[in-house]
């Protein structure tokens, strides 16, 4: 019941404060990732810049009930906020390894880590655990999760997923461990 009333209330403040004026943005550059193919266009001014452990920059910007993730648009975007010494966070990695590693073209998992790891450290932590998705240190992107704790009325509490349908729309917000096959259902729900 609490994780509807959540959902409802992430729902609404998308759709309440949604971003209108994006004349002054440039178009879309899509960056290389390991789901899409690099392409050098402009630079993008977004809402949001985060840069994975790569280097890559994910452009971010609030729409209709949800973000759009400019480098991932027609894409399932799982959005996991966990700590490194999170037991159930710690849990869930091998399982989204595993839905990385079959590699979905409409799918793409990112991982921001809220529990104070530095770039060096959160590298090392990815290279120990075999992380193959997307790693963004939280430290370095707060105003990105202040962002999250107001619109999602999220109170910090780890793992916490927000997963989105290819249009950009919240449809899924989780608190707590999830498995393997709930991933996967999951994904084949929102890749409809």
């Amino acid at each position: 019941m609490i994780q509807k009333i959540t959902f409802m209330l992430f729902v609404l403040l998308f759709t309440a404060c949604t971003r209108e004026d994006k004349a002054h943005e440039k178009p879309t550059a899509p960056v290389k990732s390991h789901n899409t193919p690099q392409t050098k266009t402009e630079p993008i001014e977004s809402l949001f810049n985060l840069t994975t452990i790569t280097g890559e920059t994910i452009h971010i910007d609030e729409t209709q009930g949800g973000l759009v993730f400019h480098e991932f648009r027609d894409q399932v975007v799982m959005f996991v906020f966990f700590g490194y010494r999170c037991p159930p966070c710690l849990a869930e990695i091998p399982a989204l390894i595993d839905l990385e590693e079959q590699s979905p073209k409409d799918l793409t998992i990112i991982g921001l880590e809220v529990q104070g790891l530095n770039q060096s450290a959160l590298q090392n932590f990815a290279q120990e655990k075999g992380i193959n998705y997307h790693l963004i240190e939280g430290q370095a992107h707060r105003e990105f999760v202040n962002y999250i704790i107001q619109k999602a009325n999220w109170q910090g509490s780890i793992p916490f997923l927000l997963a989105f349908d290819k249009q950009g729309v919240v449809k899924v917000v989780h608190v707590g461990g999830l498995g393997a096959e709930q991933f996967h259902k999951i994904y084949e729900q929102l890749s409809q």
